[in-house]
């Protein structure tokens, strides 16, 4: 009789175990995870894009860090670490762009680079500001703080705002201060 009970022993504590071994449910494909909404959705190290536009190499852009908020309502890329930006022509000329922070919107295409902005044309023009915005849609140039250029004749203009298209061919400049070199 102690055998029979041992034996109904040994089988209702297998059943249990069975049961609660199938009842539980694994949590690997069925993770919750908590994002805070700030978070960005992505994030990549050591970045370097190449643009493209039919088939011709037009930009490539370097940065060590880039974080992707595109899941907000007004989409955005962060370059927190700073960015070179290397803008190439139709000729083939190379324009070097840098800065210690950007921020590029998704919707309007606008970019905000701040922090010792550097622009190096391949004419060997050299424009230096605090902050700068570029308007890819209509590739237009613009900032309201101070900067200085160097031009490839020696001119120096220092200003508080100008605004140019990308190549640099018409600029618009704001209460100007320089030395200018001018042939007699």
């Amino acid at each position: 009789m102690q055998n029979k009970n041992y034996n109904t022993l040994i089988y209702i504590v297998t059943a249990y175990a069975v049961t609660m071994f199938f009842s539980c449910q694994s949590s690997q494909g069925n993770q919750n995870y908590i994002v805070s909404e700030e978070a960005p959705i992505a994030e990549a190290f050591d970045v370097n894009l190449k643009y493209t536009d039919s088939g011709r190499l037009t930009a490539v852009l370097k940065t060590p860090r880039v974080l992707d908020f595109t899941n907000k309502s007004f989409g955005y890329h962060e370059f927190p670490e700073g960015i070179v930006l290397d803008v190439i022509d139709k000729e083939g000329k190379v324009s070097v762009i840098t800065s210690d922070y950007a921020i590029s919107y998704q919707q309007t295409g606008l970019i905000d680079m701040r922090g010792n902005v550097d622009i190096k044309t391949a004419d060997s023009t050299h424009l230096q500001a605090n902050q700068l915005y570029w308007d890819q849609n209509i590739s237009w140039i613009f900032t309201d703080q101070p900067y200085k250029s160097l031009l490839p004749d020696g001119t120096i203009n220092e200003a508080d705002g100008f605004d140019a298209n990308q190549d640099f061919t018409i600029l618009n400049s704001r209460i100007n201060e320089g030395v200018m070199f001018i042939e007699e």
